[in-house]
């Protein structure tokens, strides 16, 4: 009779690790009286597990044990120490999760009205905390995702939720509630959405930032609703002409399958001097958006070869691995390898050597980029020590030169920076490399770069 295989037993490491498997092993008894002592030392601790104690006896309880958190900081009026930010934040978050997560299951009405008054706890909170690392901001976006998903489980009235999202708007003055819309929109309903709609019409604000708040508002109600003229409705006459709006008004009309519209609308928003000249205003990303949207339109339009050519100077331009993959897959078999070897000479040729570089290992043409470096290694800089790390481990292997080159030019950086203790692990890393050299090709050798360098900087 053949022997029953031995059962497998989930290994738990060191019986020492602090891990779920360990932690059993000591029994909840055990558990309970750590709890307890980590509690009486811990005041956010002991908070939580009264938290969960209350959810074990009821809805109404545990309701009441967050209410009784949120009105202590409602109350509070000095700000918060730095030293007590990472604290603070647990403490909100806490109430944050209990709120949607156990609170929700037992009783999501309940939950919907106490995550209303966290959010509108913004306000106040983003005055008494120093809130630079974006730890509060953060937390107060996900709550209102939070509200979103509660409001759809809790299903309220449709016009007090549109008139509870208004003056929530109205009263924005953390500025964090600009996903507060999409959020609610499904709970709303078209009858909350047109409310609300009618609400902000009728609204009559004079504050600026009230009134951009609920411009925002009207264009994303359109955006649920699908009315592109809507959204182009809210946006003021003479914003449609920023690169970056004429792009997100012509999106919206592609959408709907309305090419002339939406060319015009990019016309009417085209970059000043061309795409080659500058502009004052726009951001990259900006112009980069009109172009792209211009690119699909053209498409859209039938005018494929516009949209090629649009593609090939964007590439010449910025260097856009995207914009020369959209443009190559497009182009008969043989002739993308020829306008690739076009595109790799030109990258090498760039007058920006650092975006130059980026490409290239970005693509990757490794060959180009040993090309690169060998030919204009006087204009190699280090803006990222462990981007230019990555470049030595890319290209060690194959072109050591080159990697050897790219060391070269990170030790003069650390040297820069009187980080000696860097200059000389990177020349060790140097000297180790050269050996993989064959030939320095007319550069200085590594015992002679090294000595120099040894004897500038006093290593």
């Amino acid at each position: 009779m053949a022997e029953s295989p031995t059962p497998t037993v989930k290994r738990r490491g060191s019986r020492k690790a602090v891990n779920a498997g360990n932690l059993a092993e000591l029994g909840a008894e055990r558990l309970a009286e750590l709890l307890i002592e980590i509690a009486e030392a811990q005041p956010a601790t002991k908070r939580r597990l009264r938290m969960e104690l209350a959810g074990e006896v009821g809805s109404e309880d545990l309701a009441a044990q967050i209410g009784k958190r949120l009105a202590t900081i409602e109350v509070r009026r000095s700000r918060v120490h730095w030293r007590k930010y990472r604290e603070f934040l647990r403490d909100l978050d806490v109430q944050r999760s209990m709120i949607a997560g156990r609170l929700a299951e037992l009783d999501p009405k309940a939950a919907h009205e106490l995550m209303w008054r966290l959010v509108g706890l913004a306000p106040r909170l983003f005055a008494q905390v120093d809130d630079r690392k974006g730890g509060l901001e953060e937390l107060m976006r996900t709550a209102v995702e939070d509200l979103g998903a509660l409001a759809t489980l809790a299903r309220p009235d449709w016009a007090t939720l549109a008139e509870r999202t208004y003056e929530a708007l109205r009263t924005d003055s953390a500025e964090v509630l600009d996903g507060l819309v999409p959020a609610l929109a499904p709970a709303l309903g078209p009858e909350g959405t047109a409310a609300l709609r009618a609400r902000i019409a009728d609204s009559g604000e004079r504050l600026s930032r009230v009134r951009e708040t609920f411009r925002v508002a009207l264009q994303q109600i359109a955006d649920h609703e699908g009315d592109a003229d809507g959204w182009i409705a809210a946006v003021p006459a003479r914003e449609r002409t920023r690169p970056g709006v004429g792009a997100a008004i012509a999106r919206r009309l592609l959408a709907g399958s309305r090419v002339d519209e939406a060319l015009a609308a990019l016309e009417a928003a085209a970059p000043t001097g061309g795409l080659r000249g500058a502009f004052a205003g726009p951001t990259a990303d900006e112009l980069h958006d009109w172009e792209g949207a211009r690119i699909d339109a053209l498409d859209a339009a039938g005018r494929p070869e516009e949209a090629q050519a649009l593609r090939w100077r964007a590439f010449e331009r910025d260097l856009s691995a995207p914009r020369l993959r959209d443009y190559l897959k497009r182009l008969p078999d043989f002739d993308d390898v020829v306008a690739e070897e076009r595109a790799l000479a030109h990258a090498v040729a760039h007058p920006r050597f650092e975006a130059a570089l980026t490409f290239l290992m970005v693509w990757p043409a490794w060959p180009a980029a040993a090309e690169l470096i060998r030919a204009r290694h006087a204009e190699i800089t280090v803006p990222d020590v462990e981007a230019m790390h990555a470049v030595v481990r890319a290209l060690e292997s194959r072109h050591p030169l080159a990697a050897s080159l790219v060391l070269r030019a990170m030790v003069h950086d650390a040297v820069r920076r009187l980080d000696r203790d860097t200059a000389a692990r990177l020349l060790e890393e140097a000297s180790s490399l050269a050996a993989q050299v064959p030939d320095f090709s007319g550069f200085e050798g590594h015992e002679a770069f090294e000595a120099r360098v040894r004897r500038a900087a006093r290593l």
